[in-house]
């Protein structure tokens, strides 16, 4: 038996934050059922919407008629979950919000994902996810080879939110099994950024030590930054360690007055002569790196106790072979591309471990099934 076993969900998101949530519960056994426009909508084929759309089962609904409305409040009857992420008021101008659904569904869960809290003064502005970066200051506090804030090309606001979506959902069909009663849920863009942002928390209410400003928005950049080097054939990066049986500057063969660690110390000086000193060894430290091999100059940064990792790029981790040990990929065939290979389940239950049902169905795919006779039983 799977862990979510009978437990039905409608998703009607878009987005990144509710497709991946819900797909987080249909590799745990629930019954994910996406809702689509008769098209598909604009974002059907963009290739991540493959993977997020996953291990479900396809509708095609008609929002704009009311016969396409009737049957989204037949699937509802027939489920235990709804998640949506249309912009403030739009399911309550369709009368599908929670308040229209919950008199012929008590038992529903309701999950709203939107870019702002209901209530906010900017719920109704546009909720892309690079807007919410913005205003949540995850921009500001990213360093960059530049004063000034820097834009995230991960998507953090919306990738936070994705697990805040199960968390919510799980938790009140959880509060369902002791009141019998469904609930409105929400979450949004704007708490995932807050969610990950618990060093700007720190930083706001205590203040910024010299560690901590060297570690966060400093220019030139701060230690983190500095601790990213080229080597002959890519990237590491570097953490020193106590314990180290030799100093960084054995290491990359350089005399003792370049050792790399003296960089930490003078880039947290304000002194025109250090800042100066530590120009010059920062060049000097980059030449000593770029005669390194990467894979064998990690390994030594290893045997003599120092943290190195390689930088390892998108197309080479999910080939990696500790991964596919592992199952955190996974090879899916997708009936309209082919084979993918495709993020694996990114929770393990040992009693009741998680799987990937198949590939994104068809568009409409189950239209037959579903929004025929066999939605006349009760959720549960």
């Amino acid at each position: 038996m799977d862990a979510l076993e009978g437990v039905r969900v409608l998703d009607l998101t878009n987005g990144i934050a509710g497709p991946l949530g819900a797909l987080l519960l249909a590799e745990h056994g629930a019954d994910v059922i996406k809702v689509e426009p008769p098209d598909g909508g604009p974002d059907r084929d963009r290739p991540e919407y493959r993977v997020w759309n996953r291990s479900k089962r396809s509708v095609t609904v008609d929002l704009s008629t009311d016969a396409g409305r009737a049957q989204l409040r037949e699937l509802a009857a027939h489920a235990d979950v709804l998640v949506e992420s249309f912009a403030p008021g739009h399911m309550a101008s369709l009368g599908l919000d929670y308040e229209s659904l919950a008199p012929s569904c008590p038992r529903l869960v309701y999950l709203s994902v939107p870019a702002y809290p209901t209530g906010s003064r900017h719920a109704a502005r546009p909720g892309w996810d690079a807007l919410v970066q913005a205003r949540s200051g995850l921009q500001y506090e990213q360093p960059g080879w530049r004063e000034g804030p820097t834009f995230l090309h991960n998507q953090l606001p919306s990738m936070a939110a994705a697990y805040l979506v199960p968390i919510g959902i799980l938790a009140a069909l959880s509060a369902r099994e002791e009141t019998g009663r469904g609930q409105q849920v929400e979450t949004s863009l704007f708490q995932g950024a807050l969610a990950l942002t618990t060093m700007i928390w720190l930083h706001a209410e205590h203040g910024q030590n010299d560690v901590q400003r060297t570690m966060s928005k400093s220019y030139p950049p701060g230690i983190h930054q500095a601790s990213i080097w080229e080597v002959a054939d890519g990237w590491v990066h570097t953490s020193a360690s106590r314990g180290m049986k030799k100093s960084m500057a054995e290491l990359l063969d350089l005399p003792p007055e370049q050792d790399p660690m003296m960089l930490t110390m003078l880039s947290m000086s304000d002194a025109p002569a250090d800042r100066e000193r530590a120009a010059e060894l920062r060049l000097a430290v980059a030449a000593a790196y770029k005669r390194q091999k990467r894979d064998a100059l990690v390994d030594e940064f290893h045997a003599n106790g120092l943290g190195a990792e390689a930088i390892v790029p998108m197309s080479e981790v999910l080939h990696h072979p500790q991964l596919r040990a592992t199952d955190s990929v996974v090879d899916v065939d997708d009936p309209e591309i082919g084979s993918t290979t495709q993020l694996g389940v990114t929770v393990k239950l040992v009693g009741t471990p998680g799987r990937v049902v198949g590939p994104r169905p068809r568009l409409g795919a189950h239209n037959d099934e579903l929004l025929g006779t066999s939605t006349t039983q009760p959720a549960s």
